[in-house]
């Protein structure tokens, strides 16, 4: 079976999805460690921001990638809804009982998820590289009108953040599941690790926006 075939197939999309999915969780994870940086202070998270800027053409290459490993996510998983859909018309015994909460909502929180990462792109990231007016990153991030200055913008983060840990939920636990680990001996412990990426990144973002949209005004 050629690349293309296998991609194209109902397995191939899953373990895309699978794959894609996993990696962007791990991005998380490092985009995170660089959004603590607001809690050190301005100086250090600008610090930290110009230090990535220095890193030029590998930094657009990173983003390319990113690009690309979201749209063929959002992608494989459209059709493998609307395949999804086609077969459960015509399965009689199909019921929403057999499918979790998690899993029978991704398709609404992936397209909230996808929602919100195109605003974060359109609003931080286009404000970092090409109009920042003389403000700071950390100018930007805590007190700009596209940032947690906003309230509007604080309470839509953490609504779709607490989102994006409902849909990692679900799509790490079937990642699991396509790549063969659900039902092995590493089961507890990829679920252990599961439940960093889902829960516990998930919650280090949405801190941000409490602490800096609300708390430090309240200070």
């Amino acid at each position: 079976m050629s690349i293309i075939k296998l991609l194209t197939s109902s397995v191939g999309r899953k373990v895309l999805m699978a794959i894609t999915g996993l990696l962007l969780a791990f991005f998380m994870a490092f985009h995170l460690f660089g959004n603590l940086f607001l809690f050190v202070g301005e100086e250090a998270f600008n610090s930290y921001v110009k230090k990535l800027h220095q890193l030029g053409f590998l930094i657009r290459i990173a983003e390319f990638f990113l690009v690309l490993f979201v749209v063929s996510h959002a992608y494989s998983g459209i059709l493998l809804w609307i395949k999804n859909r086609k077969a459960k018309r015509v399965v009689s015994s199909y019921s929403k009982e057999n499918t979790s909460g998690a899993a029978s909502s991704a398709a609404f929180t992936g397209s909230i998820v996808f929602i919100f990462l195109a605003t974060h792109w359109s609003t931080f990231w286009y404000k970092f590289n090409f109009d920042l007016q003389g403000m700071s990153y950390y100018y930007v991030v805590t007190e700009s009108s596209v940032g947690f200055g906003n309230p509007a913008v604080s309470v839509f983060y953490i609504v779709a953040i607490a989102l994006l840990g409902y849909h990692l939920k679900h799509g790490i636990t079937s990642a699991g599941q396509t790549l063969g680990i659900v039902g092995t001996r590493y089961e507890n412990t990829y679920n252990n690790l599961a439940a960093i990426f889902w829960f516990w990144i998930p919650l280090g973002f949405i801190s941000i926006p409490i602490w800096f949209g609300f708390v430090v005004r309240l200070i």
